[in-house]
């Protein structure tokens, strides 16, 4: 038993065009999420280990004393 569907080819065209912008939208995402991901892995590159401790040390102390002015 064989089953045709007629398809107008307006729909299909709309279809395919809507596939074809899933698609672009879907690869302009991962574009920027990778141009993101370079971004940060630049900063992170520029930092040495001195200033990185630095930095973690700067970052402890003032979430600290958040910390204490939330409790009192």
């Amino acid at each position: 038993m064989q089953l045709t569907i007629e398809v107008p080819e307006k729909d299909l065209v709309a279809f395919g065009q809507e596939s074809v912008q899933r698609e672009i939208v879907r690869t302009l995402r991962w574009m920027k999420i990778r141009h993101s991901f370079k971004k940060i892995s630049a900063e992170l590159s520029s930092l040495d280990e001195q200033m990185y401790f630095q930095e973690l040390e700067a970052i402890r102390a003032s979430t600290w004393d958040e910390y204490k002015q939330e409790l009192t």
